[in-house]
């Protein structure tokens, strides 16, 4: 009796010393072994971009060269966190980062088997060894190796496991663990090779694609469905009875889980709109974000723009390419961005972010100018402007057309960006002023004087881009207030200022609108019963073609060119430039409503030809719009009392100074040869309407006809157009594609018809 009791003792103390010796032990090593959370939550993530509406459109590499993309648990789906629970960790909910019966499981199977076996990891333990061990070098390597399953790095996997989930919820750790899951290859997380095997988000798989990747974390290579998909089929079917037999599946779930085909191929990483992600990308650097980012582009209108410019480049030269951008303006965000329209199509100089390129705008920024000017009640959309020859810097400024058309007003100057005027409104407007101007608008490349550029400031004397073209636009369409454009969405607009009142925009707008520009476009380009604002560069040397058009809604910038700078005859802005901006913008804003007038924008009497407040001398007056308390109330200096009498006097400046070579190119101008004006055509007597014979000369490609400013069709050039005209007095114009116009107007009459008697009958 007492030897039972002395052994009895003894085992007592024995245990009793071995508990306290490993409770020591094991406590020591909790102080020894340390665990950083942040460490485990850090992914090193790839750059995931999403358009405006959450949809994902481009992926870049992580800086370790994976594909992984971590999103929160609650957008894995429902299947994906159910079967990593039910397979990788039956108890994971229950036990405190370490299983004791899966340990004393993998403890006899290790002993059996002479070797480690078994490793009785838990989900918090292998979380462990994915964010930490693999992490840290070995050997004084920098590169990250996976380290081997030893017994000594169990324990310690098995110290920090519990000291994670002391800190860390059952969720969280589970989130992170299919975030850091390695699926093949250079694959990690459940969100990428849900991406890159099914061509879906996670949130969207099945229950035989869940235990499909589920059953990859057991050998990522061994069981890949596109390298291996016996041995991966045979995985996955497995997992399934298994689950249906612990009820996690039903048996009609896991009928049908067993009846899904596998993937063959791995898909390709979205790669859409390469140069806007590049755009983003730099910000994001620059703010140090990654992972997922949420962008302003909109798919739809990235598709459409993509299109309209592919189908474009068919009518080109193959060293001609395209650049444009889209932006919603009432966010300044840049929903639509194609850098070089030749992307990806192996060309030369195809990879050039031609829209980021500093290029000369033509006559692209003049309305500005015009803005400025008004803005100061200088002019007024009626007020007269010298269209004649002029010197400056040493050169004369001439139209596209090489001819001068006399006293204009600002709405004709504007509207057929005539280039004298432009300078004279320049000058009255102060250089340095308009300068500023454009600089507030986000003009970032006008870096040097108002005196280095000179009059040429708005004749493409300078550089822009288009992503400024773009931001300078469109703080005209916003009537005034300018915003930087933004690539991310931002809760509020950053920056915002105002560089011109609402009412000098609103009428610069309605100066551009497309309503009454038929002498610079034709039908076909602008559109019926639509209207949006536009404006045309061409720069010297046909060296780019630029088109800005924008509405209420939207603005776009279209630039046509040879990213080397070479010329080409065909980089006209009105003929390469403007119908892409057109067809674009009728594609995404079709509905858009125009701008209300603003309150202290007012019609005013004003004198017929000189477009000032009338005096008593003045013949005829008409009505046009001012700005009410700015604009100039300076009286028609034109007409004049002389002897009692009203007499006209033109100021030196509206007099043509052409010279003999100035008359022969205006002479060489788009000419109606037929009709002739004035004439008068007898209908036939059994026609219904006269067919009158349209022919124009010295025409520039084809010629566009309108009857009474309602198009009717076009010609080659030389070629005579034969059109029905019924009876009264009619304009005939034409367009060539130049933007050269002509009219003439003729009068069709059908005389009365006396009917014969019926011959008596015999």
């Amino acid at each position: 009796m007492k030897r039972l009791r002395a052994l009895l003792y003894f085992f007592v103390y024995f245990f009793a010393g071995i508990f306290i010796a490993g409770g020591a032990a094991f406590a020591l090593l909790c102080f020894v072994v340390s665990l950083d959370p942040k460490e485990v939550n850090r992914i090193e993530a790839s750059s995931a971009l999403y358009d405006s509406r959450g949809r994902l459109f481009h992926m870049r590499l992580s800086s370790n060269s994976e594909w992984q993309i971590p999103i929160p648990l609650a957008e894995m789906g429902k299947w994906l966190p159910v079967v990593a629970v039910g397979v990788e960790d039956g108890r994971f909910y229950s036990h405190p980062g370490i299983d004791v019966l899966a340990i004393l499981r993998a403890t006899v199977q290790n002993i059996t088997a002479g070797h480690i076996v078994s490793g009785a990891s838990t989900i918090t333990s292998q979380l462990i060894r994915l964010s930490l061990s693999e992490r840290e070098p070995s050997q004084g390597s920098a590169v990250p190796e996976r380290r081997a399953r030893t017994f000594k790095t169990k324990v310690r996997e098995f110290v920090q496991a519990l000291k994670l989930e002391r800190v860390m919820s059952k969720e969280k750790i589970l989130e992170n663990y299919l975030n850091h899951a390695p699926f093949g290859g250079n694959i990690r997380g459940v969100q990428a090779a849900s991406l890159l095997y099914f061509g879906k988000p996670a949130s969207k798989l099945s229950p035989g694609e869940a235990c499909l990747m589920i059953g990859m974390l057991k050998g990522p290579t061994l069981y890949r469905p596109d390298l291996r998909p016996k041995a991966a089929r045979r995985r996955r079917d497995s997992i399934i009875h298994f689950l249906r037999d612990r009820e996690v599946f039903t048996q009609e779930e896991a009928r049908r889980a067993l009846q899904e085909d596998l993937p063959r191929r791995r898909y390709a990483p979205p790669l859409r709109a390469f140069h806007f992600a590049e755009l983003v990308l730099e910000d994001s650097a620059s703010r140090g974000s990654g992972g997922r980012i949420d962008t302003t582009l909109d798919l739809e209108i990235q598709t459409k723009l993509e299109s309209l410019l592919h189908q474009s480049l068919s009518v080109l030269p193959s060293e001609i390419t395209l650049a444009a951008g889209v932006v919603d303006n009432r966010t300044a965000h840049l929903v639509g961005w194609v850098g070089n329209a030749r992307f990806g199509d192996g060309s030369r100089s195809a990879w050039v972010d031609c829209g980021r390129a500093p290029r000369s705008p033509g006559s692209l920024l003049k309305p500005l100018a015009y803005l400025s000017a008004i803005e100061q009640g200088l002019l007024t959309p009626s007020s007269l402007v010298a269209d004649s020859s002029m010197a400056f810097s040493g050169r004369a400024p001439r139209n596209f057309d090489l001819s001068y058309r006399g006293a204009v007003s600002v709405r004709v100057a504007l509207a057929e960006s005539l280039n004298a005027p432009a300078v004279r409104v320049l000058r009255m407007a102060g250089p340095h002023q308009v300068l500023l101007s454009m600089r507030d608008c986000g003009l970032a490349h006008l870096t040097r004087s108002a005196s280095y550029y000179g009059d040429s400031l708005i004749l493409g004397g300078c550089e822009v881009t288009v992503l400024e073209a773009l931001e300078a636009c469109t703080a005209i369409a916003s009537l005034g207030r300018h915003r930087p454009l933004s690539v991310t969405p931002s809760p509020a607009p950053l920056g915002e200022m105002r560089i011109a009142s609402e009412a000098a925009c609103w009428l610069v707008n309605d100066i551009l609108d497309n309503r009454s520009r038929l002498t610079a476009f034709s039908r076909e380009t602008l559109g019926q019963n639509w209207r949006i604002a536009l404006k045309t560069g061409t720069s010297y040397g046909l060296r780019d073609a630029w088109s800005a058009a924008w509405t209420p809604d939207y603005t776009t910038v279209v630039w046509v060119g040879n990213p080397e700078g070479a010329p080409w005859t065909g980089l006209v802005g009105v003929k390469a430039a403007a119908p892409v901006a057109v067809k674009l913008l009728r594609a995404i804003s079709p509905t858009s409503s125009w701008y209300a007038k603003p309150d202290d924008v007012v019609l005013r009497s004003v004198c017929s030809l000189s477009g000032r407040p009338p005096t008593a001398s003045c013949a005829s007056t008409r009505l046009d719009w001012a700005i009410e308390g700015v604009s100039q109330t300076t009286p028609c200096n034109l007409h004049v009392l002389r002897h009692g009498r009203a007499a006209l006097m033109w100021p030196a400046e509206f007099a043509s100074r052409e010279t003999p070579q100035d008359q022969i190119q205006r002479r060489a101008s788009l000419t109606i040869t037929s009709p002739i004006a004035e004439a008068v055509y007898i209908s036939a007597p059994l026609d219904l309407q006269q067919r009158i014979p349209m022919r124009a000369e010295g025409a520039i490609g084809r010629v566009w006809w309108y009857l009474n400013g309602t198009y009717i069709g076009s010609s080659r050039p030389n070629e005579t157009f034969f059109h029905s005209v019924p009876d009264g007095r009619h304009t005939i114009g034409a367009v060539d594609e130049e933007g050269r116009s002509a009219s003439s107007k003729v009068s069709v009459v059908t005389p009365g018809k006396k009917r014969n008697k019926a011959p008596p009958l015999l």
